[in-house]
């Protein structure tokens, strides 16, 4: 039997293959280099659904590199990690969904389905392709001929031949088709976190494509496992408040009907599943009460965590309305050169030092200005200690970055600073020999219309599917972007270095800032990997 499902026919979604229970969703992979044991202990603890997340903002264009020197162009390390788990995989009848595809879903799919050959399991295999918008780069300029940075304001200004990679970001209902045509792994290119979970949500569900509440929920569930053990206790700001927890476990969200859910973590982990972890994963990333994803805007406003148990928490209260007809666009491209030096201090008089130390840096490679960034920054005591040489040290790290490559050469950077080391303070020594320059990327968010994403899902020898990306639209009008009139903050050309400032609390001191989630107080979410605090678009 089969339904229309805007406008291709697939498989009657509404598996509801959880039957009358909540739909369990485990989480293995937040990135690309995350834990490798993950899969396994989500099996242990029984699962409906495994999926697993690898690219982070700038993976893309790690893989494109790999790609021009003849490598491999998606996350092969998830092949490795789910061909010992296949068998179990099979007997379980557990579903995965993956974004590991990369640049190359298609290539991904075929190894997995070798995969399956050498363990001896019938499994089959769908991707999803259609993000890769690189060859039409030109199409997606508009009448202003510009794609403009969603985080600064700022027009961009590269060559369109100088740009590497060019991703938008999918939403859930090509996962749906692949699940709904038979697949029961999926390998996906660029998507949003979140839709890796609501797609398997929605098709077992049978969740509408305008049913905005439970896809508000499903994104909810979705975003606060995307990032793996950050809902189960790590990269937690209120850490010191609960001793040492182990190694915190993979999440699990058990997403109900109608659309709530509880959040746990696999069996026998260590680590902390608390209204608190819950809480400040859900404001991770967030801007304000409003969530834009492709498939759904959703409101948070209403959002409520209540703890149902040790390490379960349950979340319900989203709400969610039509978005609009645009996606998220990702480009990344090379931005120049950069390259960094680290110079230890120790001794007395460690407060003056780096003063001194800085002055006779600028007099060897030029003045902060004359680069196209600069950071100076002093880790270690900022006062005279009593101790070894370990603990009278600081560490300071220079870093300058230039689209003139020889101005941040080892010859005219890094082998300077070298040549300090007796014309300088006593107590100077290096951590590291003098570094090359090395090249740096950048990532530059903008947004596309949905017209330009044709998605098509072939499923192992099957005639791939065409999936239309259906633009509900709330008001006609697009996304607000930033204009050029920025705050003086954010005013800061590309690839500047922001200012830092340092957080020093007397012993016992508890930080409060805390905001609210429909009255409930929780703690403000820990930057991280990905986090809005970012250099301009720029990453080391």
């Amino acid at each position: 039997m089969t339904e229309e499902v805007s406008g291709c026919h697939c498989p009657k979604i509404g598996s509801n293959i959880t039957a009358n229970r909540a739909l369990r969703v485990g989480q293995f992979s937040a990135y690309h280099g995350d834990r490798p044991d993950g899969m396994g202990e989500l099996l242990d603890s029984g699962v409906d659904i495994l999926t697993g997340g690898y690219l982070a903002e700038l993976t893309m264009l790690v893989l494109r590199k790999n790609q021009l020197r003849g490598g491999v162009d998606h996350a092969a390390a998830f092949v490795d990690q789910l061909e010992r788990h296949l068998p179990r995989i099979a007997d379980q009848g557990v579903k995965v969904v993956t974004n590991a595809g990369g640049l190359d879903p298609l290539a991904c799919a075929d190894a997995v389905r070798e995969a399956c050959a050498k363990q001896g399991v019938t499994l089959r295999v769908a991707a999803v392709t259609g993000d890769d918008l690189k060859t039409d780069l030109a199409g997606l300029l508009g009448p202003e001929g510009v794609l403009r940075n969603v985080d600064t304001g700022e027009d961009l200004v590269v060559a369109e031949h100088d740009i590497l990679t060019a991703n938008a970001y999918l939403g859930a209902w090509p996962i749906v088709a692949a699940l709904g045509a038979g697949a029961h792994i999926v390998i996906c290119p660029r998507m949003t976190g979140s839709s890796l979970i609501v797609g398997p949500a929605a098709w077992n569900f049978g969740w509408a494509r305008d049913d905005w509440h439970s896809l508000a929920g499903g994104v909810v569930a979705g975003h606060l496992i995307e990032c793996c053990a950050q809902v189960t206790g790590g990269n937690f700001a209120l850490f010191h408040e609960h001793g040492d927890l182990g190694l915190p476990g993979m999440p699990i969200a058990e997403i109900a009907e109608g659309a709530t859910c509880v959040i746990t973590k696999s069996k026998g982990s260590g680590g902390l599943v608390s209204t608190d972890t819950v809480s400040a994963q859900l404001l991770y990333e967030i801007g304000g009460p409003e969530y834009l994803n492709p498939d759904v805007i959703v409101d948070l406003s209403q959002v409520t965590v209540v703890r149902e148990g040790d390490n379960r928490v349950r979340v319900r209260g989203a709400r969610g309305r039509a978005p609009n007809d645009l996606t998220k666009l990702s480009l990344t491209f090379e931005g120049g050169y950069r390259n960094t030096m680290t110079v230890g201090l120790t001794g007395l008089h460690l407060k003056e030092k780096p003063a001194w130390l800085q002055r006779a840096v600028e007099r060897a490679v030029g003045a902060p200005e004359t680069f196209d960034a600069f950071r100076w920054t002093v880790v270690g005591p900022a006062r005279d200690v009593d101790g070894d040489q370990a603990q009278e040290s600081a560490w300071v790290v220079i870093s300058a970055r230039d689209h003139d490559r020889a101005k941040v050469s080892r010859k005219n950077f890094s082998d300077r600073i070298v040549q300090l080391g007796t014309s300088n303070v006593p107590g100077f020594y290096l951590t590291t020999p003098p570094q090359k320059e090395r090249l740096f990327g950048v990532q530059w968010p903008c947004l596309v219309s949905k017209k330009n994403v044709q998605v098509s899902v072939p499923v192992d020898e099957s005639p791939a599917a065409d999936i239309p990306w259906q633009a509900w639209v709330t008001d006609g009008k697009p996304l607000p972007v930033p204009s050029p009139e920025l705050p003086a903050a954010r005013q800061a050309r590309p690839c500047a270095f922001p200012s830092v400032r340092s957080s020093v609390l007397a012993p016992g001191t508890r930080v409060e800032w805390r905001t609210s989630v429909s009255g409930h107080e929780v703690p403000r979410p820990t930057p991280g990997y990905g986090s809005t605090s970012r250099w301009n678009g720029c990453t080391s």
